[in-house]
């Protein structure tokens, strides 16, 4: 058996700053557990066939939904977008930290056109 990877994710937070640049900290069954800092706002962006959660750990963030009211994350609490629902992240106060938990391979700037946001995702 591998041994248990054990993360404080705090810690790992702190190994980073680059903003919507997730990271992966462990995998799960097909999944991915990403850290994000959240800097500004993101892109407009939707997932044709994947949720995305979205769990903040510090700071406070607004997830802007198109056509309906906005969600609005602060430290401990989760939210799950649906797939195929255009959102933007938005950062009301910071530094806000993210931890996402989505398919694998699932790009993060899903249908928007590819550019500075869009990341290959490495590991932590």
């Amino acid at each position: 058996m591998n041994r248990p990877r054990v993360v404080n994710l705090a810690q790992a937070h702190q190994r980073f700053d680059a903003p919507w640049s997730p990271k992966r900290i462990a995998r799960v069954d097909g999944y991915e557990v990403k850290l994000a800092k959240g800097e500004g706002s993101f892109a407009w962006h939707a997932h044709a066939d994947e949720d995305e959660l979205f769990y903040v750990t510090s700071g406070r963030l607004r997830i802007e939904l198109e056509g309906e009211e906005s969600v609005v994350l602060g430290p401990g609490d989760l939210t799950v977008i649906p797939k195929g629902v255009r959102h933007r992240p938005v950062v009301e106060a910071g530094p806000v930290h993210i931890l996402l938990f989505e398919r694998a391979g699932v790009v993060n700037t899903g249908d928007a056109e590819a550019g500075d946001l869009t990341q290959i995702i490495e590991d932590l």
